[in-house]
């Protein structure tokens, strides 16, 4: 009777209901994956067919189903979900261990199932009119499967703290650093660590493995916060990667608070030995708004070029630290954090149900997988707004 019930919907219904979640699965260039993972059954009972596994995974993070038993009861009850996914009947839902040895025996192909994501990168670069070109970096918490008193049960998790609502708030499990473009809001690459790894110190190796991933990775703005600074990661980004470094300084850099700094009258000047500041008033004038708190005032001389050097955190850039085009910039790394409440709102980045990092790593890969094919599906069906269609579809 059930398995009459599956033929009839899908005969008079066919798949007219699952038209977003068909487009996924056909905008994932996974062929290469499939084959290596149905290779791996060369003896021993055939189970589950591999593409049916695969597809229902990557439906529950299209759906945003959090356990395989609940996965298992909406494609039971669902024949419309079931047949999209490659299931014929009741008898072809996988069971709850069959989901168990697929993770296991996916972990094995993580590499593959980064190039998978990295096709759907490529795919957007040449669907979207400057993808790439200004990007955001930053990390975001993922609370382990563990309990942070018994830390054991997950060895490579990490306790982390961060400032909330200016109070500390502390959590044990991992950090994703991730590059995401500024202006489509969408993830480029993505590295998964320990909880405790240090902001600042992820800022190289994930702007380095995006390069390795995408051969035309040459961005021209690279945006961060407070906590990637550090002098590193200005000349990493300003000439390793050749590139404008436009990050947040901590307040102790510059000697006193940001929100007490007036306008200064002070151009800056590109020459070959990088930024000097020209000022057009009197040396010493204290009418100056900054007068007193100039850190060049005691080397201005009346339209005549400073020959100290600028700072670490202008030493890389066109214009000065804070001023109206560094804030212009600065403000689109908003965007990185928008792929992290999409990914953890639509997508179940923080439900990890697995534990250690490969495993975890593949979590984050299937929510970060989902998110860029949905964006490939919307930039091929002209959608206006890539990035409002993502969460959506």
């Amino acid at each position: 009777m059930h398995t009459q019930h599956y033929t009839t919907v899908r005969q008079h219904r066919g798949q007219a209901g699952n038209k977003s979640l068909d487009a996924l699965f056909d905008a994932l260039p996974d062929t290469q994956l499939l084959n290596a993972l149905q290779r791996t059954r060369w003896t021993g009972r055939p189970g589950y067919p591999i593409k049916v596994m695969w597809r229902t995974l990557v439906a529950s993070f299209y759906l945003g189903i959090v356990h395989d038993t609940d996965l298992i009861r909406a494609l039971r009850s669902n024949p419309l979900l079931a047949a999209a996914c490659g299931i014929k009947s009741p008898k072809g839902v996988p069971s709850k261990f069959a989901y168990c040895r697929f993770r296991k025996k996916l972990i094995a192909f993580n590499d593959l199932v980064e190039k998978v994501i990295t096709r759907c990168v490529e795919s957007l670069r040449q669907a979207l009119p400057g993808f790439g070109t200004t990007v955001a970096v930053d990390a975001t918490d993922v609370k382990a499967w563990a309990n942070g008193l018994h830390q054991d049960t997950d060895p490579d998790a990490g306790t982390g703290a961060k400032h909330k609502s200016s109070r500390r708030v502390y959590w044990y499990g991992y950090k994703v650093h991730v590059v995401a473009d500024a202006e489509s809001e969408l993830p480029i690459s993505f590295k998964v660590t320990a909880a405790n790894v240090y902001d600042g110190a992820q800022l190289a190796p994930v702007l380095r493995q995006a390069q390795n991933q995408c051969a035309w990775f040459k961005p021209s703005h690279v945006l961060a916060d407070k906590g990637y600074d550090a002098k590193e990661s200005f000349r990493f980004v300003g000439e390793d990667l050749n590139a404008i470094p436009v990050i947040d300084v901590q307040k102790g850099r510059i000697g006193h608070p940001r929100e007490e700094r007036q306008p200064c009258e002070a151009i800056p000047v590109i020459t070959a030995n990088g930024i000097r500041y020209r000022c057009e008033r009197v040396p010493y004038d204290p009418v100056c708004p900054r007068f007193g708190k100039c850190p060049l005032l005691p080397l201005f001389v009346d339209s005549a070029l400073n020959q100290v050097p600028p700072p670490y955190f202008e030493r890389y850039s066109p214009f000065p630290y804070r001023s109206p085009g560094w804030r212009v910039l600065y403000n689109k790394r908003v965007s990185v954090e928008r792929v992290f409440s999409r990914l953890k709102t639509y997508r179940k980045l923080d439900t990890i149900r697995t534990r250690r990092l490969p495993k975890v790593w593949l979590h984050v890969a299937l929510s970060v997988l989902v998110m860029t094919a949905l964006a490939v599906v919307a930039s091929c069906d002209g959608l206006g707004e890539v990035r409002r269609c993502v969460a959506c579809l």
